[in-house]
């Protein structure tokens, strides 16, 4: 499905814009598991692709290498004003390409038992259960997945 005024563009873990909308996701987090969840810093090797939607900041992905053959999906967000569209199909189709030409042959992430239109979405698009790797391991609240491309 194409969407109309959709854009994707690369942006730096630095952007003043990105990091707002990375601001709203944990503090929707931190809503939904509470407060005393333990934070996960931000990488500087985090290649983040950002989807515009008529020219607005209103999603975002993160790649982050993990090994020579693995990444890691990190910060994956879609503003609640734009949900519903299929646009968080969007970023994960393209983080999949950005790791494809980076030579990643396997994605793992993580996300949270509460998140369930997340969960619906990775196990949709051929993600599967893996035991939670760190820090996640002693995690009640985390749900690790991955994906062979």
């Amino acid at each position: 499905m194409v969407i109309e005024g959709v854009e994707l563009h690369a942006k730096p873990s630095t952007d003043p814009e990105l990091l707002g909308l990375i601001t709203a996701q944990q503090a929707e987090l931190a809503a939904m598991y509470g407060e005393d969840q333990p934070q996960v810093a931000l990488h500087s090797d985090i290649a983040f692709t950002a989807l515009m939607l008529e020219g607005a900041l209103v999603g975002c992905i993160g790649l982050q290498p993990v090994g020579p053959a693995l990444g890691e999906i990190k910060r994956m967000y879609v503003a609640p004003s734009a949900r519903g569209w299929g646009l968080s199909r969007t970023l994960l189709e393209a983080v999949e390409a950005e790791a494809r030409t980076r030579g990643m042959t396997r994605l793992r992430l993580e996300t949270g038992i509460k998140q369930i239109e997340a969960i619906a979405l990775y196990t949709n698009h051929g993600y599967r259960p893996i035991p939670a790797y760190p820090p996640f391991e002693a995690e009640a609240v985390s749900l690790c997945f991955a994906k062979d491309l």
